[in-house]
């Protein structure tokens, strides 16, 4: 029925088999028998049906299904990207955050988040992170979070104004987004100019806060991010290492980092099981 071209002219229809899909990718049989057929007739829809209704629910199928490398290549080759990057302007909530969880799912993959980057997504995405609805938030930061493993995208985050709002995200009350926004730090702080913003955004202090959270993976995250920061050199220093840059402080100020350091994570371990997260939740 989905690559029945006839399905394009019964929008009804075709949204109740997009429904029907969605909850059939929650299990990974049905994931890996979905495809190349299933991904290219998915795409079609996301391209050339209108309804709000309809791309929501086939963001929904391609972030499911994309939780399978096959699948994620399947979708690149048709061209899914492009179609994603353009729902993330539309004025519907649920196509928005459909098409951010989507877009989370496919950059979880290398050539994912370049192609997402080169697609224009990346100041899409930034946009999205004060937006009022809590779900938009959620997905843009989590698909941030994978697309900020590129070092080019690295550099549009910071100059589309993204470093504050990932900072002001550090004390949100919601766990995933605050995990997601300091993991994003952690990964944009390798970059010298985006490690000196955190440090005159005042970002040190809630990093180091997290150092002290329950959740294992903001923790680590956290520690990784002030380690990238205090690892950069100096402007008259050559290249350092963190440990290096952690040296040139002095005895005092390194071993109270790493007591800090390590204390910390001593005790968010000793109090949670939280384990890595997935790329994304299934719909």
């Amino acid at each position: 029925m989905l690559s029945d071209p006839k399905l394009e002219d019964n929008e009804a229809l075709a949204l109740q088999v997009l429904k029907a899909l969605k909850v059939l990718s929650r299990k990974y049989e049905n994931r890996a028998d979905f495809g190349q057929p299933g991904c290219e007739s998915t795409v079609r829809l996301l391209k050339r049906l209108p309804s709000a209704a309809v791309g929501a629910e086939g963001c929904n199928v391609v972030l499911n299904v994309c939780y399978e490398k096959e699948n994620v290549q399947a979708v690149l080759d048709a061209g899914g990207v492009s179609a994603l990057v353009m729902r993330l302007a539309e004025d519907d909530n649920d196509l928005r955050a459909n098409a951010a969880g989507a877009l989370q799912s496919i950059t979880f993959q290398e050539q994912g988040r370049a192609i997402a980057r080169d697609a224009g997504a990346v100041p899409l995405i930034v946009g999205l992170l004060d937006h009022s609805d809590e779900k938009i938030r959620t997905r843009a930061v989590g698909a941030l979070h994978n697309i900020s493993s590129d070092d080019e995208s690295i550099r549009i985050i910071r100059r589309q104004g993204g470093i504050p709002l990932l900072v002001e995200m550090l004390g949100a009350p919601q766990a995933s987004i605050c995990s997601s926004a300091v993991g994003t730090l952690q990964n944009i702080s390798r970059e010298v100019q985006s490690s000196h913003q955190i440090l005159e955004l005042e970002g040190v202090g809630p990093l180091s806060d997290l150092l002290f959270a329950t959740d294992v993976q903001a923790q680590v995250a956290a520690a990784g991010a002030l380690l990238n920061i205090y690892g950069h050199p100096n402007e008259d220093e050559g290249e350092l290492t963190p440990e290096a840059a952690l040296e040139n402080v002095g005895a005092p100020a390194r071993q109270a980092m790493r007591k800090l350091l390590s204390t910390s994570l001593a005790l968010g371990m000793a109090y949670s099981g939280v384990g890595w997260a997935d790329a994304c939740d299934l719909t």
